[in-house]
Protein backbone atom coordinates (compact mmCIF):
# COMPACT_ATOMS: atom_id res chain seq x y z
CA UNK A 1 0.00 0.00 0.00
CA UNK A 2 2.76 2.32 0.83
CA UNK A 3 4.76 1.37 -2.49
CA UNK A 4 1.28 2.16 -4.43
CA UNK A 5 0.72 5.46 -2.47
CA UNK A 6 4.58 6.34 -3.31
CA UNK A 7 3.84 5.51 -7.16
CA UNK A 8 1.03 7.74 -7.31
CA UNK A 9 2.78 10.39 -5.28
CA UNK A 10 5.61 10.12 -7.87
CA UNK A 11 3.52 10.48 -10.88
CA UNK A 12 1.75 13.70 -9.33
CA UNK A 13 5.38 15.09 -8.83
CA UNK A 14 5.63 14.52 -12.49
CA UNK A 15 2.42 15.75 -13.55
CA UNK A 16 3.08 19.22 -11.51
CA UNK A 17 6.36 19.02 -12.74
CA UNK A 18 4.97 18.87 -16.16
CA UNK A 19 2.51 21.47 -15.21
CA UNK A 20 5.03 23.54 -14.29
CA UNK A 21 7.39 23.44 -17.09
CA UNK A 22 4.43 24.27 -19.19
CA UNK A 23 3.58 27.52 -17.13
CA UNK A 24 7.22 28.19 -17.41
CA UNK A 25 6.80 28.02 -21.15
CA UNK A 26 3.96 29.95 -21.56
CA UNK A 27 5.46 32.30 -19.03
CA UNK A 28 8.50 33.13 -21.31
CA UNK A 29 7.02 32.82 -24.83
CA UNK A 30 4.32 34.12 -27.31
CA UNK A 31 3.37 33.30 -30.91
CA UNK A 32 2.57 35.63 -33.77
CA UNK A 33 1.31 34.81 -36.39
CA UNK A 34 -0.56 36.60 -39.86
CA UNK A 35 -0.91 37.80 -43.59
CA UNK A 36 0.22 40.46 -45.28
CA UNK A 37 -1.71 41.43 -48.68
CA UNK A 38 0.20 43.61 -51.81
CA UNK A 39 -1.74 47.22 -51.45
CA UNK A 40 -0.67 49.82 -54.77
CA UNK A 41 2.96 49.82 -55.11
CA UNK A 42 4.10 48.03 -51.89
CA UNK A 43 4.98 44.68 -52.16
CA UNK A 44 4.50 41.67 -49.51
CA UNK A 45 8.21 41.85 -47.72
CA UNK A 46 10.53 38.79 -47.81
CA UNK A 47 11.01 39.35 -43.92
CA UNK A 48 9.79 40.97 -41.21
CA UNK A 49 11.78 42.44 -37.97
CA UNK A 50 10.83 42.34 -34.68
CA UNK A 51 12.15 44.53 -32.22
CA UNK A 52 11.84 43.65 -27.99
CA UNK A 53 13.15 46.00 -26.02
CA UNK A 54 15.61 44.54 -23.59
CA UNK A 55 15.60 45.93 -19.85
CA UNK A 56 19.12 44.33 -19.07
CA UNK A 57 20.68 45.69 -22.24
CA UNK A 58 18.78 49.27 -22.19
CA UNK A 59 18.42 48.08 -25.99
CA UNK A 60 16.30 45.82 -28.56
CA UNK A 61 16.61 42.58 -29.91
CA UNK A 62 15.69 42.03 -33.11
CA UNK A 63 14.45 39.18 -34.30
CA UNK A 64 13.77 38.26 -38.02
CA UNK A 65 11.09 36.82 -39.27
CA UNK A 66 10.15 35.10 -42.89
CA UNK A 67 7.46 35.85 -45.13
CA UNK A 68 6.05 33.58 -47.46
CA UNK A 69 5.15 34.42 -50.97
CA UNK A 70 1.72 34.42 -50.07
CA UNK A 71 2.35 36.85 -47.11
CA UNK A 72 2.18 34.02 -44.50
CA UNK A 73 4.57 34.53 -41.49
CA UNK A 74 4.19 32.87 -38.38
CA UNK A 75 6.88 32.85 -35.15
CA UNK A 76 7.78 32.12 -31.44
CA UNK A 77 8.95 35.27 -29.31
CA UNK A 78 11.04 34.56 -25.93
CA UNK A 79 8.51 37.34 -23.98
CA UNK A 80 8.86 36.88 -20.32
CA UNK A 81 6.43 39.98 -19.01
CA UNK A 82 4.45 41.94 -21.31
CA UNK A 83 5.54 44.30 -23.31
CA UNK A 84 5.45 46.76 -26.58
CA UNK A 85 7.14 45.36 -29.28
CA UNK A 86 7.39 46.32 -33.21
CA UNK A 87 7.04 44.49 -36.48
CA UNK A 88 9.09 46.10 -39.65
CA UNK A 89 8.72 44.89 -43.15
CA UNK A 90 8.73 48.14 -44.84
CA UNK A 91 6.44 49.69 -42.82
CA UNK A 92 5.42 48.57 -39.12
CA UNK A 93 3.20 48.33 -36.29
CA UNK A 94 3.43 48.10 -32.81
CA UNK A 95 1.80 45.34 -30.26
CA UNK A 96 1.22 45.18 -26.53
CA UNK A 97 1.81 41.15 -26.39
CA UNK A 98 2.19 39.32 -23.34
CA UNK A 99 3.08 35.95 -22.19
CA UNK A 100 1.20 33.02 -23.62
CA UNK A 101 -0.41 35.52 -26.47
CA UNK A 102 -1.23 33.96 -29.84
CA UNK A 103 -1.97 36.85 -31.92
CA UNK A 104 -2.95 36.43 -35.35
CA UNK A 105 -2.52 40.11 -37.62
CA UNK A 106 -3.89 40.58 -40.77
CA UNK A 107 -2.55 43.76 -42.82
CA UNK A 108 -1.85 45.03 -46.25
CA UNK A 109 1.73 45.87 -46.75
CA UNK A 110 1.66 49.54 -45.52
CA UNK A 111 0.14 48.27 -41.76
CA UNK A 112 -2.51 50.80 -42.21
CA UNK A 113 -5.60 48.55 -42.67
CA UNK A 114 -4.69 46.05 -39.46
CA UNK A 115 -6.97 43.50 -37.79
CA UNK A 116 -5.73 41.71 -35.19
CA UNK A 117 -7.26 38.09 -33.79
CA UNK A 118 -6.32 35.43 -31.49
CA UNK A 119 -5.53 35.31 -27.72
CA UNK A 120 -4.21 39.07 -27.11
CA UNK A 121 -6.05 39.89 -30.44
CA UNK A 122 -8.57 41.86 -28.53
CA UNK A 123 -5.72 44.17 -26.42
CA UNK A 124 -4.34 45.31 -29.76
CA UNK A 125 -7.78 46.15 -30.91
CA UNK A 126 -8.48 47.85 -28.14
CA UNK A 127 -5.17 49.46 -27.94
CA UNK A 128 -5.54 50.47 -31.82
CA UNK A 129 -9.20 52.30 -30.71
CA UNK A 130 -7.42 53.95 -28.03
CA UNK A 131 -4.70 55.52 -29.79
CA UNK A 132 -6.90 56.82 -32.92
CA UNK A 133 -9.39 58.12 -30.65
CA UNK A 134 -7.13 60.09 -27.65
CA UNK A 135 -7.77 63.76 -28.46
CA UNK A 136 -4.07 64.16 -26.90
CA UNK A 137 -2.37 64.99 -30.46
CA UNK A 138 -5.55 67.08 -32.01
CA UNK A 139 -5.93 69.07 -29.54
CA UNK A 140 -2.20 70.06 -29.15
CA UNK A 141 -2.52 70.84 -32.96
CA UNK A 142 -1.46 74.47 -33.34
CA UNK A 143 -0.04 76.73 -36.18
CA UNK A 144 1.94 79.23 -34.57
CA UNK A 145 4.25 79.04 -31.23
CA UNK A 146 2.85 78.96 -28.20
CA UNK A 147 5.10 80.20 -25.15
CA UNK A 148 5.89 78.11 -22.46
CA UNK A 149 3.44 79.57 -19.86
CA UNK A 150 0.82 79.01 -22.85
CA UNK A 151 1.49 75.24 -23.59
CA UNK A 152 1.91 74.29 -19.81
CA UNK A 153 -1.89 76.15 -19.44
CA UNK A 154 -2.87 74.16 -22.72
CA UNK A 155 -1.06 70.94 -21.20
CA UNK A 156 -3.51 71.32 -17.97
CA UNK A 157 -6.38 71.55 -19.96
CA UNK A 158 -5.83 68.80 -22.13
CA UNK A 159 -5.10 66.61 -19.02
CA UNK A 160 -8.24 67.21 -17.69
CA UNK A 161 -10.14 65.49 -20.97
CA UNK A 162 -7.79 62.99 -21.37
CA UNK A 163 -8.10 62.09 -17.91
CA UNK A 164 -12.08 61.95 -18.44
CA UNK A 165 -11.12 59.89 -22.31
CA UNK A 166 -8.93 57.54 -20.50
CA UNK A 167 -11.95 56.91 -17.62
CA UNK A 168 -14.61 56.04 -20.06
CA UNK A 169 -11.88 53.84 -22.29
CA UNK A 170 -11.11 51.68 -19.12
CA UNK A 171 -14.84 51.03 -17.76
CA UNK A 172 -15.41 49.00 -21.08
CA UNK A 173 -11.32 47.10 -21.11
CA UNK A 174 -10.15 45.73 -17.46
CA UNK A 175 -7.30 43.68 -19.07
CA UNK A 176 -4.40 44.29 -16.42
CA UNK A 177 -2.20 45.38 -19.36
CA UNK A 178 -4.68 48.10 -20.85
CA UNK A 179 -4.86 49.05 -17.50
CA UNK A 180 -0.84 49.72 -17.02
CA UNK A 181 -0.43 51.30 -20.64
CA UNK A 182 -3.40 54.11 -20.21
CA UNK A 183 -2.44 54.79 -16.22
CA UNK A 184 1.35 55.28 -17.28
CA UNK A 185 0.20 57.22 -20.50
CA UNK A 186 -1.99 59.04 -18.21
CA UNK A 187 0.83 59.34 -15.44
CA UNK A 188 3.52 61.42 -17.49
CA UNK A 189 1.20 63.00 -19.95
CA UNK A 190 2.03 66.74 -18.58
CA UNK A 191 6.16 66.03 -17.99
CA UNK A 192 6.51 63.88 -21.31
CA UNK A 193 5.13 66.76 -22.97
CA UNK A 194 7.06 69.01 -21.62
CA UNK A 195 10.18 67.69 -21.85
CA UNK A 196 9.11 67.34 -25.67
CA UNK A 197 8.57 71.00 -26.57
CA UNK A 198 11.68 71.77 -24.01
CA UNK A 199 13.88 70.07 -26.44
CA UNK A 200 12.27 70.22 -29.73
CA UNK A 201 10.42 73.73 -29.75
CA UNK A 202 12.04 77.02 -30.76
CA UNK A 203 10.99 78.02 -27.17
CA UNK A 204 12.66 75.07 -25.97
CA UNK A 205 15.79 77.24 -24.56
CA UNK A 206 13.28 79.38 -23.06
CA UNK A 207 10.88 76.46 -21.08
CA UNK A 208 14.06 75.59 -19.59
CA UNK A 209 14.87 78.48 -17.70
CA UNK A 210 10.96 78.96 -16.70
CA UNK A 211 10.90 77.39 -12.86
CA UNK A 212 7.26 77.38 -13.42
CA UNK A 213 7.12 75.91 -16.41
CA UNK A 214 10.07 73.62 -15.24
CA UNK A 215 8.72 72.31 -12.03
CA UNK A 216 6.71 69.02 -12.92
CA UNK A 217 10.03 67.39 -13.68
CA UNK A 218 10.81 67.92 -9.85
CA UNK A 219 7.80 65.81 -8.76
CA UNK A 220 7.60 62.86 -10.85
CA UNK A 221 5.01 60.33 -10.45
CA UNK A 222 6.22 57.08 -9.08
CA UNK A 223 7.45 54.94 -12.55
CA UNK A 224 6.60 51.35 -12.04
CA UNK A 225 8.13 48.79 -13.70
CA UNK A 226 5.19 47.72 -15.43
CA UNK A 227 5.59 51.05 -17.04
CA UNK A 228 8.00 49.80 -19.08
CA UNK A 229 5.40 48.40 -21.56
CA UNK A 230 4.69 51.89 -22.71
CA UNK A 231 7.12 53.41 -25.18
CA UNK A 232 5.66 56.37 -25.04
CA UNK A 233 5.47 59.12 -22.35
CA UNK A 234 6.87 56.98 -19.56
CA UNK A 235 9.86 56.57 -21.77
CA UNK A 236 10.36 60.45 -22.90
CA UNK A 237 10.68 60.92 -19.38
CA UNK A 238 13.35 57.83 -18.26
CA UNK A 239 15.44 58.71 -21.45
CA UNK A 240 15.13 62.08 -22.04
CA UNK A 241 15.11 63.83 -18.86
CA UNK A 242 18.48 63.75 -18.09
CA UNK A 243 19.12 66.34 -21.35
CA UNK A 244 17.44 68.75 -19.09
CA UNK A 245 19.08 68.24 -15.60
CA UNK A 246 22.47 68.95 -18.05
CA UNK A 247 21.03 72.38 -18.61
CA UNK A 248 21.46 73.51 -14.40
CA UNK A 249 25.40 73.26 -15.03
CA UNK A 250 27.12 76.63 -14.47
CA UNK A 251 29.49 75.84 -17.10
CA UNK A 252 29.06 74.87 -20.68
CA UNK A 253 31.82 72.14 -20.21
CA UNK A 254 31.43 68.04 -20.37
CA UNK A 255 32.25 67.84 -16.97
CA UNK A 256 30.22 70.39 -15.54
CA UNK A 257 27.02 68.99 -17.61
CA UNK A 258 27.61 65.29 -15.88
CA UNK A 259 28.41 66.41 -12.42
CA UNK A 260 24.88 68.64 -12.80
CA UNK A 261 23.07 65.49 -14.12
CA UNK A 262 24.75 63.09 -11.16
CA UNK A 263 23.87 65.78 -8.34
CA UNK A 264 20.13 65.55 -10.07
CA UNK A 265 20.43 61.86 -10.33
CA UNK A 266 21.42 60.77 -6.87
CA UNK A 267 18.61 63.57 -5.47
CA UNK A 268 15.92 61.71 -6.99
CA UNK A 269 14.20 60.09 -3.97
CA UNK A 270 11.03 57.75 -3.63
CA UNK A 271 11.24 57.04 -7.07
CA UNK A 272 14.21 54.23 -7.12
CA UNK A 273 12.82 52.60 -10.76
CA UNK A 274 13.05 56.17 -12.31
CA UNK A 275 16.71 56.81 -11.18
CA UNK A 276 17.92 53.65 -12.62
CA UNK A 277 16.22 53.98 -15.44
CA UNK A 278 18.06 57.35 -16.35
CA UNK A 279 21.08 56.41 -15.20
CA UNK A 280 20.95 53.24 -17.19
CA UNK A 281 19.98 55.17 -20.54
CA UNK A 282 22.32 57.80 -19.80
CA UNK A 283 25.73 55.41 -19.31
CA UNK A 284 24.36 52.97 -21.87
CA UNK A 285 23.43 55.83 -24.33
CA UNK A 286 27.64 56.84 -23.67
CA UNK A 287 29.00 53.48 -24.43
CA UNK A 288 26.76 52.99 -27.43
CA UNK A 289 28.96 56.10 -28.66
CA UNK A 290 32.30 54.46 -27.47
CA UNK A 291 32.16 56.95 -24.77
CA UNK A 292 33.91 55.57 -21.87
CA UNK A 293 34.63 58.65 -19.54
CA UNK A 294 31.41 58.90 -18.29
CA UNK A 295 30.97 55.24 -16.75
CA UNK A 296 35.36 55.94 -15.51
CA UNK A 297 34.18 59.01 -14.03
CA UNK A 298 31.08 57.81 -12.17
CA UNK A 299 31.66 54.16 -11.36
CA UNK A 300 30.89 54.68 -7.68
CA UNK A 301 27.78 56.12 -8.80
CA UNK A 302 26.76 53.54 -11.46
CA UNK A 303 27.86 50.56 -8.88
CA UNK A 304 25.91 52.03 -5.64
CA UNK A 305 22.56 52.89 -7.66
CA UNK A 306 22.63 49.35 -10.37
CA UNK A 307 23.74 47.12 -7.22
CA UNK A 308 22.16 43.49 -7.03
CA UNK A 309 20.38 44.27 -10.23
CA UNK A 310 21.73 42.37 -13.62
CA UNK A 311 22.09 46.11 -15.04
CA UNK A 312 25.59 46.34 -13.37
CA UNK A 313 27.22 42.72 -14.62
CA UNK A 314 25.46 44.33 -18.60
CA UNK A 315 27.19 47.81 -17.90
CA UNK A 316 30.21 46.12 -17.11
CA UNK A 317 30.55 44.05 -19.39
CA UNK A 318 29.73 46.87 -22.23
CA UNK A 319 32.63 48.83 -21.02
CA UNK A 320 34.85 46.26 -21.34
CA UNK A 321 33.83 45.65 -24.93
CA UNK A 322 34.07 49.27 -25.46
CA UNK A 323 37.89 49.81 -23.78
CA UNK A 324 39.08 46.66 -26.68
CA UNK A 325 37.41 47.75 -29.06
CA UNK A 326 38.98 51.88 -28.37
CA UNK A 327 42.48 50.33 -27.94
CA UNK A 328 42.57 48.00 -30.61
CA UNK A 329 39.94 49.20 -33.73
CA UNK A 330 40.34 46.82 -36.84
CA UNK A 331 39.01 48.15 -40.37
CA UNK A 332 37.87 45.90 -42.86
CA UNK A 333 40.49 45.55 -46.17
CA UNK A 334 38.16 47.50 -49.02
CA UNK A 335 37.22 50.39 -46.12
CA UNK A 336 39.16 53.96 -46.75
CA UNK A 337 39.01 56.72 -44.23
CA UNK A 338 39.26 60.08 -46.54
CA UNK A 339 39.34 63.87 -45.93
CA UNK A 340 37.92 66.19 -48.58
CA UNK A 341 40.44 67.92 -50.89
CA UNK A 342 38.11 71.08 -51.11
CA UNK A 343 38.21 73.28 -48.12
CA UNK A 344 34.47 73.88 -48.78
CA UNK A 345 31.96 71.93 -47.66
CA UNK A 346 29.33 73.27 -50.23
CA UNK A 347 31.54 71.48 -52.35
CA UNK A 348 31.97 68.22 -50.95
CA UNK A 349 29.03 66.55 -53.25
CA UNK A 350 29.99 67.77 -56.38
CA UNK A 351 33.99 65.85 -55.46
CA UNK A 352 32.18 62.72 -54.02
CA UNK A 353 30.39 62.65 -57.62
CA UNK A 354 33.28 62.96 -58.86
CA UNK A 355 35.04 61.29 -57.45
CA UNK A 356 32.82 58.11 -58.19
CA UNK A 357 34.02 58.25 -61.75
CA UNK A 358 30.09 57.95 -63.41
CA UNK A 359 28.94 54.93 -60.82
CA UNK A 360 25.73 55.52 -58.84
CA UNK A 361 26.35 56.42 -55.51
CA UNK A 362 24.53 55.72 -52.13
CA UNK A 363 25.49 58.05 -49.87
CA UNK A 364 24.74 57.02 -45.99
CA UNK A 365 24.36 60.25 -43.57
CA UNK A 366 24.84 58.86 -39.81
CA UNK A 367 26.38 59.10 -36.35
CA UNK A 368 27.99 57.27 -33.53
CA UNK A 369 24.66 57.94 -31.80
CA UNK A 370 22.40 57.20 -33.87
CA UNK A 371 20.46 53.44 -33.35
CA UNK A 372 18.32 53.34 -36.29
CA UNK A 373 21.86 53.69 -38.60
CA UNK A 374 23.70 51.02 -36.26
CA UNK A 375 20.69 48.98 -36.81
CA UNK A 376 20.99 49.64 -40.65
CA UNK A 377 25.10 48.68 -40.27
CA UNK A 378 24.28 45.14 -38.43
CA UNK A 379 23.05 43.57 -41.45
CA UNK A 380 21.05 45.05 -44.27
CA UNK A 381 24.62 47.66 -44.66
CA UNK A 382 27.08 44.82 -45.19
CA UNK A 383 24.71 42.70 -47.56
CA UNK A 384 23.79 45.63 -50.00
CA UNK A 385 27.51 46.56 -50.09
CA UNK A 386 28.26 43.24 -50.71
CA UNK A 387 25.61 42.70 -53.81
CA UNK A 388 26.69 45.98 -55.60
CA UNK A 389 29.96 46.95 -54.54
CA UNK A 390 31.78 46.83 -58.49
CA UNK A 391 29.04 49.05 -59.24
CA UNK A 392 27.72 51.36 -57.20
CA UNK A 393 29.99 54.19 -55.03
CA UNK A 394 29.10 53.44 -51.31
CA UNK A 395 30.27 56.65 -49.30
CA UNK A 396 29.42 57.25 -45.33
CA UNK A 397 29.44 61.11 -44.20
CA UNK A 398 29.78 61.17 -40.32
CA UNK A 399 27.90 63.74 -38.32
CA UNK A 400 27.29 65.54 -35.13
CA UNK A 401 29.81 62.71 -33.78
CA UNK A 402 32.92 62.78 -31.15
CA UNK A 403 35.87 61.77 -33.41
CA UNK A 404 36.91 59.22 -30.82
CA UNK A 405 33.61 56.75 -31.46
CA UNK A 406 33.93 57.20 -35.44
CA UNK A 407 36.93 54.64 -36.24
CA UNK A 408 35.92 52.13 -33.55
CA UNK A 409 32.01 52.15 -34.76
CA UNK A 410 33.47 51.12 -38.84
CA UNK A 411 35.66 48.54 -36.88
CA UNK A 412 32.48 47.64 -34.37
CA UNK A 413 30.19 47.05 -37.61
CA UNK A 414 33.14 46.22 -40.25
CA UNK A 415 31.53 48.95 -42.47
CA UNK A 416 33.54 48.62 -46.23
CA UNK A 417 33.34 52.01 -48.58
CA UNK A 418 34.82 55.38 -48.47
CA UNK A 419 34.59 57.21 -44.79
CA UNK A 420 34.35 60.87 -44.25
CA UNK A 421 34.13 62.46 -40.71
CA UNK A 422 32.63 66.11 -40.81
CA UNK A 423 32.49 68.83 -38.04
CA UNK A 424 28.85 70.63 -37.70
CA UNK A 425 30.41 73.62 -39.72
CA UNK A 426 31.15 71.12 -42.83
CA UNK A 427 27.70 69.20 -42.06
CA UNK A 428 25.57 72.47 -42.15
CA UNK A 429 25.89 73.19 -45.76
CA UNK A 430 24.88 69.24 -46.80
CA UNK A 431 21.93 69.17 -44.65
CA UNK A 432 20.62 71.69 -47.14
CA UNK A 433 21.93 70.18 -50.28
CA UNK A 434 20.40 66.75 -49.43
CA UNK A 435 17.39 67.64 -47.42
CA UNK A 436 18.92 66.24 -44.19
CA UNK A 437 16.69 66.69 -41.35
CA UNK A 438 17.73 63.43 -39.29
CA UNK A 439 19.75 60.51 -38.73
CA UNK A 440 19.60 58.23 -41.03
CA UNK A 441 19.33 59.62 -44.34
CA UNK A 442 20.04 57.93 -47.62
CA UNK A 443 21.20 60.15 -50.74
CA UNK A 444 21.09 58.29 -53.90
CA UNK A 445 22.74 60.04 -56.92
CA UNK A 446 22.48 58.64 -60.83
CA UNK A 447 25.41 58.48 -62.84
CA UNK A 448 24.62 61.75 -64.24
CA UNK A 449 25.46 63.17 -61.03
CA UNK A 450 21.34 64.02 -60.18
CA UNK A 451 20.51 63.83 -56.52
CA UNK A 452 17.39 60.37 -57.02
CA UNK A 453 15.93 60.62 -53.66
CA UNK A 454 17.43 61.58 -49.97
CA UNK A 455 15.23 60.61 -47.40
CA UNK A 456 15.15 57.65 -44.84
CA UNK A 457 13.10 55.62 -46.29
CA UNK A 458 14.93 54.22 -48.81
CA UNK A 459 17.41 52.20 -46.17
CA UNK A 460 19.76 49.17 -47.07
CA UNK A 461 17.05 47.07 -45.70
CA UNK A 462 14.18 48.38 -47.92
CA UNK A 463 13.71 46.13 -51.11
CA UNK A 464 12.68 48.74 -52.98
CA UNK A 465 16.24 50.17 -52.61
CA UNK A 466 17.79 47.02 -54.47
CA UNK A 467 15.24 47.86 -56.71
CA UNK A 468 16.27 51.52 -57.54
CA UNK A 469 20.27 50.91 -57.46
CA UNK A 470 19.54 47.91 -59.66
CA UNK A 471 17.51 50.26 -62.20
CA UNK A 472 20.45 53.44 -62.28
CA UNK A 473 22.87 50.79 -62.98
CA UNK A 474 21.34 49.46 -66.11
CA UNK A 475 20.08 53.00 -67.09
CA UNK A 476 16.81 52.21 -66.88
CA UNK A 477 15.47 54.78 -64.75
Amino acid sequence: MKKSLFIVLIIASFIACGDKQDNESIRKEAQISGKITAVDSIDIPEKLVTYLYNETKADYDQIEIEVGKDGAFTSTLPIDRSMSISIYGDYGVQLLISPGDSIHIATDARFENVTYDGKGGDVNTALTAYKDNNPTEKLLESEEVLSPQDYALLLDSISIEVQSYNKDFLANHDQQVLQDYVMSEEAFLIPAKKLAYALYSPQGAVALNDSTFTNSFNNLPEYKKEYDLNTNNPAMIANYLGYVWEVDALENTTDSREKAFMNRLMSLENNDYLKKKILQSKVMNKLEDNNVSFYENHKDEVDLVFNNTPILATVSQKYDEVKKLLNNPELPVDTELLTFKSEDATQFIDEIIENADGKVIYIDNWATWCGPCKSEFKNASPALHEKFKDDVEFVYLCHQSKEAGYIPSISKFKIAGKHYFLTEDQSRPIFKQINLEGFPTYTIINKNGDIVLSDYIHRPSYAKTTEILTGLINEEI
